[in-house]
């Protein structure tokens, strides 16, 4: 987790302990989600403020989980749960679309990535967690922009999230090589 703030740390530790409560050995973005929520950074709290329907309890709800009495986080035990596949997909896919915002100019991130860019993630269109956000009644393209203006300077504007991302330098080669296009 060296390429995370303490902040997103503690949220992916949060992920970590929920997927261990339910006997996962990995987290996925449902469990990066309930993570966000239950930090409540400051983030989640701007996100929560606009829509107070995204609860650690409303997510578990949607995702056919019991509540959870137990309080904080649940009692240690086994190993530390690794990302899965579902959540290395979503954080390449957000990094992809990020990349050129940042490259732009119109992102300035930290030294390390935070909540915010976690929360991006779990807002991919692909993302289990971004089904589940719409099923709570939040749009997450109404998410996105908020969770944005968070990671603006004051005053700037807002940038529009892609929805189309170049291909890299690597894929380029490849769909030349292969003769699907590419530049000529």
């Amino acid at each position: 987790m060296l390429l995370y703030d303490d902040t997103a740390a503690r949220v992916l530790h949060a992920a970590a302990d929920e997927a261990r409560r339910l006997g996962a050995t990995r987290y996925e973005t449902t469990h990066v989600l309930v993570g966000l929520l239950r930090t409540a950074d400051p983030v989640t709290l701007t996100v929560t403020v606009d829509h107070p329907q995204l609860t650690v309890d409303a997510v578990r709800a949607a995702l056919g989980q019991p509540r959870w009495e137990g309080g904080g986080a649940p009692p240690a035990g086994g190993s530390t749960p690794e990302p899965a596949t579902e959540f290395r997909r979503a954080s390449r896919d957000f990094t992809a679309a990020w990349r050129p915002l940042v490259r732009a100019r119109r992102l300035r991130p930290g030294l390390k990535l935070g909540t915010g860019e976690l929360w991006l993630s779990v807002l991919e269109p692909a993302a289990a967690s971004a089904r589940i956000v719409a099923a709570s009644g939040a749009e997450p393209d109404d998410v996105r922009h908020l969770v944005l203006a968070t990671m603006v300077p004051d005053g700037a504007p807002v940038p529009d999230w892609p929805t189309e991302v170049p291909a890299g330098a690597v894929r380029r080669l490849l769909l030349r090589v292969l003769g699907r296009g590419g530049r000529p």
